[in-house]
């Protein structure tokens, strides 16, 4: 399966936690940044004609992508169905939006260009912790957007929160996915904080001002998976939650190792087994669109047999489907499941796993200790001959 991301790296507020690479809105470079990229667009697909005409799925994601007026979305629509991409037989069009940009314009004109999917950030119902971690909505301003993206039929939507913000409690976090499980939605994604050293709030927390209680991520978590799924939203995948059949098409070839060409400042790409990705810094990535997209400025990955076997246990055990046996074999590892025998046991023992038909899938606190389960796995198949 191949895929497109589009990254729009323009956002009203950068909030405090981020350390994306973002920019504050600058209508004076809507233009120039469209016509750049529609320049790396038709870049790739003169290096791979006919590439992009299979893409099954697009994502427009960012910063916020949906701050860039309707304007320039339509010559970015157009750019991509000048190079084979027929948005009408697309599986899946997501766009995200904050919702101080959610309107009924920015909707209709997303809905005119094709966009099937909206995944909105709303991060907490909390007002004093929108402000503590910088967000530039409100708590009426979500709920709004909330409502007007579900009234909209055949419109499928999804909705971010985060847990384990400073100063906020267990109660808190699960009074929130209580609260947004009520509306009509069919995913919903949560995530625990991740401090980055370099974001605003990481130099709070670095001095003191603020703290991380890690204490309480897992009953977050945990009773956060409780109450979606008794509501009918199943996990499946670490941070994601689903009615069947509504799952993210796009995200899910991420996970399962399918490849897709990112555009826009630093956007990833996997292509022809490669991953590599563009300069970040926005004047940098001009440069190197200007120039032609020459392979030299990309940061470049090519994975080798060790580093696609780590890879397939990262991506696999995050899923709810978890590992399979015979995936691992397909890449040459002999005796996959017994040469692991000791590591599984040892997880099963402890009630964090599950293993059945040829697989193994995380279970209960599995899930909180997915990174120590999946590093006892790698220890097992690196350095194999």
């Amino acid at each position: 399966m191949f895929c497109v991301y589009l990254h729009i790296p323009f956002c009203q507020k950068i909030c405090d936690y981020c350390d994306f690479r973002v920019m504050p809105v600058q209508p004076r470079i809507y233009k120039e940044f469209v016509s750049f990229l529609c320049k790396q667009i038709v870049c790739l697909e003169r290096k791979n004609p006919g590439l992009l005409a299979t893409a099954q799925t697009l994502y427009l994601g960012g910063g916020t992508p949906s701050v860039l007026p309707a304007e320039y979305l339509r010559e970015i629509f157009g750019c991509l169905a000048s190079v084979g991409v027929n948005v009408h037989k697309l599986t899946e069009i997501s766009m995200e939006f904050n919702p101080e940009s959610t309107n009924e314009a920015s909707v209709e004109a997303a809905l005119e260009l094709g966009v099937n999917r909206i995944s909105l950030g709303l991060q907490t119902f909390d007002a004093e912790l929108l402000k503590l971690v910088g967000r530039s909505h409100s708590v009426e301003a979500g709920i709004r957007a909330l409502n007007l993206l579900t009234s909209r039929r055949g419109l499928q939507v999804n909705a971010d929160l985060m847990f384990d913000l400073p100063t906020q409690k267990v109660q808190g976090f699960l009074d929130d996915v209580d609260r947004l499980s009520d509306f009509p939605l069919n995913h919903v994604s949560f995530y625990g904080l991740n401090v980055s050293p370099r974001s605003r709030l990481g130099h709070r927390v670095s001095r003191g001002e603020l703290a991380i209680d890690e204490d309480i991520y897992e009953p977050m978590y945990l009773g956060g998976v409780e109450i979606l799924e008794r509501k009918g939203l199943k996990r499946y995948e670490v941070s994601n939650f689903a009615r069947e059949g509504f799952e993210s098409v796009h995200n899910q070839n991420y996970w399962n190792c399918g490849e897709y060409a990112g555009f826009g400042p630093g956007a990833h790409s996997f292509v022809g087994g490669v991953r590599y990705y563009a300069p970040e810094i926005y004047p940098r990535w001009r440069d190197y669109v200007s120039a032609g997209c020459p392979s030299e400025m990309l940061e470049v990955d090519v994975l080798n047999r060790e580093s696609k076997i780590m890879e397939l246990l990262w991506l696999s055990l995050r899923q709810s489907r978890g590992l399979s046996f015979a995936d691992l074999e397909a890449m040459g590892v002999r005796d996959a499941e017994k040469l692991a025998g000791h590591c599984i046991d040892k997880w099963l023992g402890k009630n964090f796993v599950v293993k059945s038909d040829g697989s193994i899938r995380l279970s209960g606190r599995g899930w909180i200790f997915m990174d120590d389960i999946v590093t006892d796995l790698s220890n097992v198949y690196s350095n194999l001959e």
